[in-house]
């Protein structure tokens, strides 16, 4: 008799802690049909303030002269590292004719314009990283100023890194001249006012 009371103890044991089981279960279903709910909500929000975001952007740029098309071009060569191409400061968009204010990026040397009808240099294009160096290669030809001491500049440090922006422009952030390893302080505004500035892909 004691068995068949312990058997039958046992048996409502366990089925009164399966039927709890199951209510606990039915409980937790509507709260993770919320979380659900909520963060598909979420993620819709998301996805709706990205192309907000990116409707901005585009509007954004069209108020800033730049075609939002040619952005997503550029932004993809410049993922590819081609950077090469003619580039004009945002700031001298009248040098159309690329008399001083543009960049003529190269595998090869490119005339560079430090001074307006007056000061032109020789300089070379290397990437590195999704940077490019720019590097003094020597005095241009169209350059007649004998004062600046031209030999003396060095030609393994970068005068200028020209850097991609999120928007799909190139930051040009001039250095400077280097003599004897140290910045050429006399000279080094040459360029600053002409080249430094933020250039876009003509």
């Amino acid at each position: 008799m004691r068995a068949t009371i312990i058997l039958l103890c046992l048996f409502l044991s366990i089925t009164s802690c399966n039927d709890s089981k199951k209510e606990n279960d039915a409980d937790a279903d509507p709260n993770q049909n919320a979380y659900q709910n909520t963060d598909q909500n979420s993620d819709q929000n998301l996805n709706t303030n990205s192309k907000e975001n990116a409707s901005q952007s585009n509007e954004d740029s069209q108020l800033n002269g730049l075609d939002p098309e040619k952005e997503v071009e550029t932004k993809k060569n410049y993922s590819n590292g081609d950077f090469a191409g003619t580039y004009i400061n945002t700031d001298h968009l009248e040098d159309y004719s690329c008399q001083c204010f543009c960049l003529e990026v190269t595998s090869s040397t490119s005339e560079l314009c430090l001074k307006e009808d007056d000061l032109f240099i020789n300089a070379s294009f290397q990437k590195n990283g999704e940077n490019i160096e720019i590097y003094y290669s020597g005095k241009s030809s169209r350059t007649s100023n004998e004062e600046i001491p031209w030999d003396k500049f060095e030609t393994g440090t970068p005068i200028a890194v020209l850097s991609p922006e999120p928007n799909g422009t190139m930051k040009l952030d001039w250095k400077g001249f280097s003599i004897d390893g140290k910045i050429a302080v006399d000279y080094a505004l040459y360029g600053k006012k002409t080249l430094e500035g933020t250039y876009k892909k003509k």
